[in-house]
């Protein structure tokens, strides 16, 4: 009978085992389904406008500089990006592992014309910067407040 009762216990701890892995393994690949779908692959613009230049932001987080490519014309900034996201995460007993990549295209249409070939760009801690004169420039005028 004793026998019995340690094949039992056996059964009981290896079934046991295959429940927690089970469980592991979903909270893992929700985990990782949820940071996938957290990265924002469509990145956030920003658009400013001074009396002399239009000012465009792109978040671009992640992104290296050398998988940038922008383009500029009177009335839109074209923005290419190539990505590259691994993501692994490692369990108890399974480690999980995703790879994402791909290209991504933005368009900013401009408020304004602007004289593409002056535009300057710049790109720190995930932001384009793209700043374009204007072909007509505003000036502001100074209102006195009450």
């Amino acid at each position: 009978m004793k026998n019995h009762n340690d094949i039992m216990d056996m059964r009981d701890f290896v079934k046991q085992m295959l429940e927690d892995t089970a469980k592991t393994v979903d909270m893992v690949r929700q985990d990782i389904e949820k940071s996938i779908v957290d990265y924002n692959f469509l990145p956030g613009k920003y658009l400013f406008e001074t009396d002399e230049n239009i000012i465009v932001n792109v978040a671009l987080p992640g992104i290296k500089k050398e998988n940038l490519k922008l383009k500029v014309t009177e009335s839109k900034v074209m923005v290419e990006a190539k990505f590259d996201v691994e993501h692994a995460i490692t369990g108890a007993y399974v480690t999980l592992s995703d790879k994402k990549s791909g290209t991504i295209h933005r368009t900013v249409e401009l408020p304004k014309n602007v004289i593409a070939e002056e535009a300057k760009a710049s790109y720190k801690n995930g932001i384009l910067k793209v700043e374009i004169p204007k072909v007509e420039k505003e000036p502001s005028v100074e209102v006195k407040i009450d």
